[in-house]
């Protein structure tokens, strides 16, 4: 279904539904905290729309896609082929939240969140937003640039967890990368998956988000 570009986000409508799901879990807690986990993806997905209707000109093409996928492991990390996302040289940023500063300096995390984007495209998904043009041949240009972007998704997202009760949450600095990271990437150590969300923009795949959630949340 096409996005009316008319129409105010009805953020409302995103912030209601992870209301209800948090009632819901105060009330009937599952096992794997599934249904968490699905709350934790709305609300980034709620938090990813506020920010490309708050400050591009465009929209998105379509609604967000959720799709729940098994993390690959190795030790405590995750293993990431980034090229799957575009099937193209890919740039993506993580940052790691968790209870507190205590708590992430521990390495405690509560969840893991990650940003990918085609490295041609990323300096034209900026300047949607109104940042300054990048050099897409700067690898350090493109690192940062992702970098800005996974923090600014990060930051609208932690105000978003306060609805889920998840407050003064502490936050990681960024890590950016290019394809691939040879150690992988730091998630909470009892996740037992992650949520991919794919944004377009004209119709083509454009954004990809990850949460990996604790299960114990």
């Amino acid at each position: 279904m096409q996005e009316n570009n008319n129409a105010p986000l009805d953020l409302n409508k995103f912030k209601e539904i992870v209301r209800q799901e948090s009632a819901r879990l105060t009330k009937n807690p599952v096992a794997d905290n599934s249904e968490a986990a699905f709350t934790l993806a709305l609300a980034l997905s709620a938090a990813v729309k506020k920010i490309f209707y708050e400050k591009s000109a465009g929209k998105f093409s379509d609604e967000p896609q959720l799709e729940k996928k098994l993390v690959t492991q190795f030790v405590d990390k995750m293993r990431v082929d980034a090229m799957e996302k575009f099937n193209a040289t890919t740039v993506f940023s993580s940052v790691e939240f968790a209870a507190n500063e205590e708590a992430l300096k521990r390495k405690e995390y509560l969840l893991t969140l990650v940003v990918y984007l085609d490295k041609q495209f990323l300096p034209d998904f900026l300047r949607l937003l109104q940042y300054p043009y990048i050099d897409s041949d700067d690898e350090k240009e493109i690192k940062d640039g992702c970098g800005t972007l996974v923090n600014l998704i990060a930051g609208q997202y932690k105000r978003e967890m306060v609805v889920l009760r998840h407050e003064d949450l502490a936050m990681s600095n960024f890590g950016s990368y290019i394809n691939s990271v040879a150690d992988g990437l730091n998630i909470p150590k009892d996740s037992a998956g992650k949520y991919e969300i794919s944004f377009e923009v004209d119709g083509v795949k454009r954004l990809v988000v990850e949460v990996v959630p604790s299960v114990k949340l």
